[in-house]
């Protein structure tokens, strides 16, 4: 009996030979590269790489929304990227899928309700307030690492509301960002693997991995000895319970999902907070009113504030820290004129989808009253997707907003910022980190005494 071979209509895009042929130059600049690709092919195209994986990449929000919301259900984390990341930071829900991924999304959500999070409120402005008491001041100060520093402190303080010697703070974030770089390089370079069992380096990473996990076993030990109560994260993932056996979540289980927290958590909240200084300084007029609107409002409704919130959302737009995913078919599906079969990887390009010029006037320009509507509240644009969207949406999303709302209102309660020549560099890894962000510091009591000597 003859079978006869099913078809599929891909979009146009590249052959095996063309994707691997192109690879080098992607790799180095895959923004520029995957953006021309997209204005070559209207939005979404088609590459393929030996062993018949095939990949379509898109910025069309239809086709994203249907992948990550409407169709969800036959989509799963890649194993090109939930693979090695579970090997490194566990099996968390940041790399978990199906049945699992569902049952620990359940038991954990609740914990990230806004109610939950209120009583992190104050541990995240003591950690900003003492941080910034030592911030740097000068004409050219980059504020990418001082950033990246702050947004781990905050992360390791709201997961363990403990005071961790500086000893312990920078072996964890040492180890952290070692492995979190071999993740990255591995994901952008997959041949390197090849030569892994010639350096070394996957062992070496083992090591670390096991090293860090064994460092958040010991907290995590102590504070189950430690009859203190806390409201911290640990708290929160200590105490849940399954709905259905009422039991708490195993102790490798809940090491998992702290590193997730880690790894998710201070990576994005400081290439979001660099960029965001980055477009602040280099718009005075937004900069001017957002200090203003600052001044008037107490420390916590600047969660809620309107602008504030419509200039983050801006900022996220156009440099999005999640700038593109991935999704993997688990049958064959279609989507208006394009089927394709199971295992085919889709990639929502969200960079680009925040950019298109169909969905978003002046696309490339920072207007963060596109936020705002008529009556004063903050727009749900369809194709904005800052923290993806769907089942699968950035559990923490409102904790990194709340985050992002007090670092700012601290921030500008003290200091001004002044824009320079440099111009940050697009470095897109796992987030989409500026290379440096160098910006001028002003504190603003200095800029007050200043005012009124010249003045009297």
């Amino acid at each position: 009996m003859r079978i006869e071979k099913k078809t599929y209509h891909f979009p146009k895009g590249f052959s095996q030979f063309l994707t691997i042929a192109r690879s080098f130059r992607s790799s180095r600049h895959p923004i520029f590269t995957i953006s021309a690709n997209m204005e070559r092919f209207s939005g979404t195209y088609s590459a393929a790489l030996p062993g018949n994986l095939k990949f379509i990449l898109t910025q069309d929000p239809g086709l994203i929304n249907y992948v990550l919301r409407e169709n969800h259900s036959n989509y799963q984390k890649s194993p090109l990227t939930a693979a090695r990341g579970r090997r490194l930071f566990g099996n968390g829900l940041l790399f978990s899928n199906g049945d699992y991924w569902l049952r620990q999304r359940r038991l954990i959500q609740p914990s990230f309700h806004h109610k939950k999070l209120q009583g992190l409120y104050e541990i995240i402005v003591k950690t900003i307030e003492e941080y910034l008491n030592s911030f740097p001041q000068g004409e050219q100060i980059d504020v990418y690492p001082l950033l990246h520093q702050l947004a781990f402190n905050i992360a390791v303080r709201s997961l363990f509301d403990i005071e961790l010697s500086v000893a312990q703070m920078t072996n964890l974030n040492r180890i952290f960002n070692e492995l979190q770089d071999f993740y990255m390089s591995d994901l952008n370079l997959p041949v390197r693997r090849v030569f892994y069992p010639l350096t070394g380096e996957d062992r070496v990473n083992d090591r670390k991995s096991s090293q860090l996990k064994s460092i958040i076993r010991d907290i995590i030990q102590k504070r189950r000895s430690d009859p203190k109560e806390y409201q911290d994260l640990l708290d929160l993932l200590l105490n849940a319970r399954y709905e259905d056996t009422g039991e708490p979540m195993h102790e490798d289980q809940v090491i998992d999902e702290v590193l997730i927290l880690l790894f998710a958590g201070h990576e994005t909240t400081a290439t979001t907070l660099s960029w965001l200084l980055y477009q602040v300084a280099t718009h005075k007029a937004v900069q001017e009113k957002l200090s203003i609107s600052i001044q008037q409002m107490e420390v916590y409704d600047s969660i809620k504030n309107v602008y504030l919130q419509a200039v983050i959302n801006e900022s996220m737009r156009l440099r999005p820290a999640a700038w593109i995913t991935d999704r993997v078919a688990l049958s064959d599906d279609m989507f208006g004129e394009f089927s394709f079969p199971k295992n085919t990887i889709i990639m929502p390009f969200f960079y680009g989808m925040h950019r298109n010029k169909d969905y978003w006037k002046d696309a490339g320009s920072f207007i963060p009253e596109r936020f705002i509507d008529e009556n004063g509240k903050i727009i749900k644009h369809p194709s904005f997707f800052p923290f993806g969207a769907g089942p699968r949406m950035c559990i923490g999303n409102n904790f990194a907003m709340a985050e992002i709302s007090l670092f700012m209102h601290a921030f500008f309660q003290q200091f001004r910022i002044i824009s320079t020549a440099q111009v940050p560099q697009m470095k897109a890894l796992i987030t989409l980190r500026p290379d440096k962000v160098i910006l001028g510091i002003e504190k603003l009591i200095l800029l007050f005494l200043l005012t009124m000597t010249f003045f009297s």
